[in-house]
């Protein structure tokens, strides 16, 4: 954890937030400690999330004779689906996840700075940012960026003024941690039938479903799948781990409200910014 608030602080650095971070930091405060930390920049996921949502709608419509179509952007289950269900990895759509996306956006235009995501998925730190190193240099799950602060002497009420993200932004991607958020927010219900649209989250849940897919039972079909209950608002590496998913999804509306409040400006960002751009997981 030292060595790479060392390589922060050492270098141009930028923090990418996921939007999890609401259920253990405050808003808009946790910029302000995450630049007092030694980064040089606070971004957020949102543009990152809204660019995936429109290559999965660009996907699905250049492949209308594909049965499935699985989302990607958990870790767990697209190794689940490579170990266990080698016949489904077609199935998973070719397109990197939020976090890559941001870290690609972040790059290209900031070419000299050092990227770190800020986490609530141990499995994102281990399994999906080494897939990346020309764009990711690091993962500080939720857990390590609270012992960080204690260890900095870094104290939320001390950052009590407005603060703003320093990156282009998308107010109701930040419903993508909760289960659905990718669905919901894509709109690509208007690419398939009624039913068709599966939601899906939890272990037991998901090995249900990769079981019909694999014995051919299911017809055409998104899935929408993330490994934690409730999603990633259920991820392991959250400090505030007595929140029941209620409450946690409770916390995320709160915040999309309330950010919703500041106006976005010229950070509101549009497809150009992403031009010339690979969002193709074969692109590492």
């Amino acid at each position: 954890m030292e060595d790479q608030i060392s390589l922060v602080r050492d270098n141009k650095s930028i923090a990418m937030l996921a939007p999890t971070f609401i259920l253990d930091f405050k808003y808009p405060a946790i910029i302000g400690m995450l630049r007092e930390l030694g980064f040089n920049k606070v971004t957020e996921l949102t543009f990152g999330a809204r660019i995936v949502n429109w290559h999965y709608v660009e996907y699905i419509k250049n492949h209308p004779k594909q049965r499935y179509f699985i989302s990607s952007p958990c870790p767990i289950c697209v190794t689940m689906i490579e170990n266990s269900y080698p016949d489904l990895v077609k199935y998973l759509i070719p397109v990197v996840s939020p976090m890559v996306a941001m870290a690609k956006i972040n790059k290209k235009h900031h070419p000299d700075y050092k990227v770190f995501f800020i986490s609530p998925c141990f499995a994102k730190q281990k399994i999906e940012a080494p897939k990346y190193p020309a764009f990711i240099d690091g993962v500080i799950t939720l857990k390590e960026l609270k012992l960080l602060f204690e260890n900095q002497e870094i104290k939320e009420e001390d950052f009590n003024r407005k603060y703003f993200f320093d990156s282009f932004v998308r107010e109701y991607t930040k419903i993508y941690p909760v289960s659905g958020g990718l669905a919901g927010t894509s709109h690509i219900q208007r690419l398939f039938q009624k039913g068709e649209v599966m939601i899906v989250d939890s272990i037991n849940n998901l090995k249900t479903e990769l079981d019909l897919m694999e014995s051919g039972e299911n017809i055409h079909r998104f899935f929408d799948f993330l490994n934690c209950p409730g999603g990633c608002i259920g991820g392991p590496a959250i400090n505030n781990q007595n929140l029941t998913t209620e409450q946690r999804q409770e916390k995320i509306k709160e915040y999309i409200s309330r950010a919703s409040e500041h106006a976005i400006g010229t950070h509101a960002g549009t497809i150009d910014y992403t031009k010339d751009i690979d969002f193709s997981v074969q692109n590492k």
